[in-house]
């Protein structure tokens, strides 16, 4: 009787593999839990990670994705490439549902097999509401911009610098970061020094510190464990647009001249105030009548624009809109 010996190849492909996942830096796995609105950063320790550098040319070799999976939905966790590494991978959760979700990582476009992780019950996402950081109060719900905003809540740390007595170590969480839209508010005055007041886990006392006008939506990240805050519900209010929104700046209107011009039109008119902040997202709009003042400088206390043709000539005074802000004047 004549044998054959056969052999196997095995492709794999990808020889990366998965050690564990936490929430901060060097963390144990079991600390596996983080906010249900995002912005909690996973720590992925592994081998054979990609390790992107800067390229101008896109390309999917050396490059690393994570999904976040569980039985009925996929998230995608955005990767923050400044700390990864051939051995670890960070990447920040997005705003989910609560439950356990299990990590993948894509390796060149290659999904790391499950065999090639070291336990997969050591590499899972668990977002709570426990875990989340919660804002139930802002004062005062509208202000001029650069006013001092006092928040509420349940912050989940008192820790705002690593400067701080009994806030050095990693496993300290921090509140990182405190937003409205897209600008800052910031709790340390950067002329003194000082903080505005003192932080606590559940109070603090923070500086819009943006000239935009406009409506915002508040919220806070908090370091390790934690994550992005979610607001109350009864704070949320809707704009004219049909947006939701937690917080509204507005300009001031001290004078406009002259008070007297040409039913023609193309009397430049001056609006004198604060904080006229012209932006893509909030451009300024000045209107006369319900008619377009057409626009020709705009500075953080002026407004200067050239005014239409008188709609009605029965009408002596009119009334003159510049965004939420009601203005009169003589023709």
């Amino acid at each position: 009787m004549r044998f054959v010996r056969t052999s196997f190849i095995y492709i794999v492909p990808t020889d990366a593999i998965v050690f564990y996942s936490t929430m901060r830096k060097n963390g144990p796995w079991t600390q596996n839990s983080g906010s249900t609105q995002g912005g909690t950063m996973l720590w992925i320790y592994g081998n054979r990670f990609a390790q992107t550098g800067f390229n101008t040319v896109p390309s999917t070799t050396n490059t690393n994705f994570v999904q976040l999976v569980d039985g009925y939905s996929v998230h995608n966790c955005t990767i923050h490439e400044d700390k990864v590494t051939n051995t670890q991978l960070t990447c920040y959760t997005p705003k989910m549902p609560e439950g356990v979700y299990q990590i993948r990582v894509y390796v060149n476009e290659n999904l790391i097999p499950l065999y090639q992780y070291y336990d997969p019950k050591r590499a899972t996402f668990v977002p709570m509401s426990s875990q989340t950081p919660t804002i139930t109060g802002i004062t005062p719900l509208t202000a001029t911009p650069r006013s001092l905003i006092s928040l509420s809540g349940s912050f989940k740390s008192p820790c705002f610098s690593r400067d701080m007595d009994g806030c050095s170590q990693d496993n300290n969480p921090l509140i990182s970061r405190i937003y409205m839209g897209g600008q800052l508010c910031n709790v340390i005055n950067p002329i003194t020094g000082a903080n505005y007041s003192e932080v606590t886990d559940s109070n603090l006392l923070c500086n819009f510190d943006s000239n935009e006008v406009g409506v915002f939506n508040i919220s806070m990240i908090v370091t390790n464990e934690y994550g992005r805050s979610m607001v109350r519900s009864d704070l949320y209010r809707i704009s004219a647009t049909g947006q939701l929104y937690n917080f509204q700046t507005y300009a001031i209107v001290s004078s406009v001249s002259p008070t007297m011009g040409s039913i023609e039109g193309g009397t430049t008119l001056v609006v004198s105030g604060q904080y006229f902040s012209h932006t893509t997202q909030y451009p300024i709009i000045v209107q006369v009548a319900g008619e377009i003042c057409i626009i020709l400088n705009v500075t953080l206390t002026t407004i200067q624009c050239r005014t239409p043709v008188n709609p009605s000539l029965g009408r002596s005074q009119y009334q003159g809109q510049l965004t939420s802000f009601i203005i009169k004047f003589d023709m």
